[in-house]
């Protein structure tokens, strides 16, 4: 389990990367091609900015924010691997979908100055997307469905503590044999 975040976050990295080689190499840019009848449509696209277009005069700065977050979410995992309660398993995936993902977007930057995108929603208007968004996404949504589940249990256990404290086993043991007949 150790390894679970650093695995996660390489094979997503490996995974983004390939995906975007290949697509450079098979996708012409602007024209949509069916992937997925009615569900995906591969349209290859480049972004500068960040999620949305935010950003897109700044690329440097787009860079300098994702490397800031991306060091940001390391101090975190990193206090939550040595922290007294570590992550559960769905949460180490999480991290390491975070982290894979964020990396293979800052990669893109780095290599091309810009993200290369081509994954596009064919039965809503979305932007365009690619496999690090997707596992950004996916990482978030699995650590806050831990914490949502933390504190839905905190909660719970503190609406059902008992009124007064239960006694311990010795405590238990020697009431039973003080009472017990033939004690007397």
């Amino acid at each position: 389990m150790k390894w679970t975040i650093p695995i996660v976050a390489a094979t997503c990295l490996a995974a983004d990367y390939a995906t975007k080689v290949w697509a450079n190499a098979a996708l012409i840019p602007g024209s949509p091609s069916p992937f997925i009848p009615g569900l995906l449509r591969l349209t290859l696209t480049t972004n500068t900015g960040a999620a949305f277009g935010v950003g897109r005069q700044s690329a440097w700065l787009m860079t300098a924010l994702a490397l800031t977050i991306l060091s940001a979410v390391l101090i975190w995992v990193i206090k939550r691997e040595s922290s007294s309660e570590p992550p559960l398993l769905c949460e180490r995936v999480g991290m390491g979908l975070l982290i894979g993902g964020a990396a293979g977007n800052i990669l893109d930057r780095l290599v091309a100055g810009r993200v290369t995108d081509f994954i596009e929603f064919a039965f809503i208007d979305f932007p365009v997307f690619n496999l690090a968004d997707a596992c950004i996404d996916a990482g978030a949504v699995l650590i806050l469905l831990k914490l949502v589940d933390s504190h839905q249990r905190c909660a719970f256990s503190q609406s059902v503590q008992p009124s007064a404290p239960l006694p311990d086993a010795t405590t238990a043991a020697s009431t039973q044999d003080s009472e017990s007949p033939g004690n007397d």
